[in-house]
């Protein structure tokens, strides 16, 4: 929700799913295209999550890095 609210406030959120161990939501944008680069609906967000490190708060230690299509994944839908 960080790297979203980077670029736009995210609005109408949807309650988080987990789903095969996924953590899924959806969202809206006042402004069409916020997150576009050239024909990618999603080209900010995907450029802007990679290699961010996630930290694990409880433990104070890094969990991972993100990386687009092997760890996080963004899609467009209804987009125009």
């Amino acid at each position: 929700m960080q790297l979203i609210s980077l670029y736009t406030q995210p609005v109408r959120v949807s309650q988080v799913r987990v789903k095969d161990q996924r953590w899924q939501f959806e969202f809206d944008t006042d402004f069409d295209d916020v997150f576009a680069i050239n024909d990618d609906p999603v080209g900010r967000l995907l450029q802007a999550c990679d290699g961010v490190p996630v930290i694990n708060y409880v433990e104070q230690q890094l969990t991972t890095l993100l990386h687009p299509g092997v760890n996080i994944w963004f899609d467009a839908i209804n987009h125009k």
